[in-house]
């Protein structure tokens, strides 16, 4: 077929292509960028000596929540804003358990604190991002997906990404297309390409004290290693499990020694239910 014939064709071709509406790649990155300018003012930068990683707000009050390998064994750090501001921070509370999670404290009014969910809002293939300071690039926006959801109760109980991540990302936020915070990067595997894991707010939730109490959520005791049932589903294993419920009656049991203990709790009325 000429040129000439094929001309018809090629602009009812653009014709078409004009009329199918707006750019998705656009769309999506327009997205993608609105994102980072709304959360890269609650990550922060965290040194420690020689070392450094990263964080991120998890109240107003200047409460940052971070690996506990970033802070290490230092009972301050320096601590650096968005907006370059400087500061010193006091470790506050380590991880039990030897979850890899601390609390750092910084004076502070009305930070900017991102939404906080969990990783049982995340589903393998979901799309992810992470903002931090990889290799000393100071706030950077990484994305990917999740690779894998490791069971709660496991030996290592985190979820795999491929987001590619570097040294220095360590503690900052993993968060979801919505911008919910589903967990916290922590070490990567050196050897292997873009394999990356992060620890679920609910790990974090349950390991910090301080951190579980800023939330709406139900604290369930019980014996370590139990698995813990909130209205029907697995919501961790003991000795603490830490939940967010809405504010209503909640069903809770575990089987503790081959017997079954059973809990109805009203939620916010009663905030801790022990199972013995």
């Amino acid at each position: 077929m000429s040129l000439k014939a094929c001309l018809p064709w090629l602009g009812l071709m653009a014709a078409t292509a004009a009329a199918a509406g707006p750019d998705a790649l656009e769309d999506a990155e327009s997205q993608q960028q609105a994102l980072f300018i709304r959360l890269a003012p609650t990550v922060v930068y965290i040194a420690n000596g020689t070392s450094y990683g990263s964080g991120f707000f998890v109240s107003p009050d200047g409460l940052i929540l971070t690996n506990a390998h970033v802070v290490r064994g230092a009972n301050e750090v320096d601590v650096a804003l968005n907006d370059g501001k400087r500061m010193r921070g006091a470790v506050v509370e380590r991880g039990l358990d030897e979850a890899d999670v601390a609390l750092v404290k910084v004076e502070m009014k009305d930070a900017p604190v991102p939404a906080l969910s969990g990783i049982a809002q995340a589903k393998v293939g979901s799309w992810v991002g992470a903002i931090g300071h990889g290799r000393g690039a100071i706030w950077t926006f990484n994305t990917g997906m999740i690779s894998n959801i490791y069971p709660e109760g496991s030996e290592r109980p985190v979820f795999q990404t491929q987001i590619p991540l570097n040294p220095g990302n360590s503690g900052g936020p993993i968060f979801d297309r919505r911008g919910r915070v589903l967990g916290i990067v922590t070490a990567g595997i050196h050897d292997a390409s873009s394999i990356n894991f992060g620890v679920g707010m609910e790990v974090a939730r349950r390991s910090l004290k301080k951190l579980g109490a800023l939330c709406d959520c139900l604290v369930v005791l019980a014996p370590a290693g139990v698995p813990v049932f909130v209205d029907g589903v697995m919501a961790g294993t003991g000795p603490r499990v830490v939940i967010p419920v809405s504010e209503k009656a909640h069903e809770v049991f575990a089987v503790v020694g081959g017997e079954m203990k059973r809990a109805k709790v009203y939620f916010p009325e009663t905030r801790e239910v022990e199972l013995k």
